[in-house]
Formats: C-alpha cells, structure tokens, sequence
C-alpha cells in the first residue's frame, strides 16, 4: 500500500472546481485500488487544500502513475505530491 499525499497550489479553487467531475470520475473507475481517500480541509467545513488518498499499488512506480493520471495533478490543481509507503496497522485487517 502507498499513501499519496497532495497540496493544493494557492489560489487554486477555479482549477479543483473545473476538473472536479473528471476527478471524480477517474476516482470511480480506480475505486478497486483506492483503499480510502479524501480532501484535506483548512478547517472541518473549510475549503480543500489538498488530497490524502491510500492505494493498493504493488510497487511505488504504480502508484505514481496513478496518481500521474488524476485530472486535478494533469490539471494543475496540485503543488506538491509524495507517494510513500504505507502499513496499516490499525485497525488490525
């Protein structure tokens, strides 16, 4: 497993809001790989500034394509991304 860490560049709502439903979509189509995921908030009901998403990705190499293929990284939306790797420890699987 990898967990993707993204952060929004500043200023980038207009660019999250006009590839949002082509993200959304490539989300769907990988659901079987992506363990868990979601927005980064600056407060709990603030706006999003980034992504933290778990994938099950065989090698680091994978999970980089993976998200290489989001429309919001294509997009521009994101500054920065690191792709580590992840071991579930609790809950216990």
């Amino acid at each position: 497993m990898y967990a993707i860490v993204c952060f929004d560049r500043p200023d980038s709502a207009a660019l999250r809001n006009a590839h949002r439903s082509a993200h959304q979509d490539f989300l769907k189509q990988n659901e079987k790989r992506i363990v868990f995921g979601g927005p980064l908030k600056s407060a709990p009901e603030g706006a999003s500034t980034g992504a933290l998403i778990v994938v099950n990705c065989a090698t680091r190499e994978e999970a980089e394509a993976l998200i290489g293929a989001d429309p919001f990284y294509r997009g521009g939306v994101y500054e920065s991304v690191a792709v580590r790797a992840f071991k579930q420890v609790f809950p216990p699987k």
